[in-house]
């Protein structure tokens, strides 16, 4: 997974509104840290794990978690 990736995504629980099938690019990748963690109970299993923040083609953006959140990747970013 890079930035530029084209994203697909198959499920996430995040009450955001993005849905099943809508597509969008990678803009950023990091891992989640202790402090991301500390704002929602029993998430501290998740510190280190990979998060991705897309920004998908119907507005807005939204991370989601490796592991956690169900996505494919359509197309790899072309090298330049």
């Amino acid at each position: 997974m890079k930035i530029g990736d084209r994203i697909r995504l198959i499920h996430t629980d995040d009450p955001s509104g993005i849905t099943k099938g809508e597509e969008g690019t990678a803009i950023y990748i990091s891992e989640i840290s202790e402090s991301d963690a500390m704002g929602l109970p029993g998430t501290e299993f998740l510190v280190g794990w990979k998060k991705v923040w897309v920004e998908w083609d119907s507005g807005g953006k939204l991370a989601l978690i490796e592991g956690v959140d169900e996505f494919e990747i359509i197309s790899k970013r072309k090298k330049s």
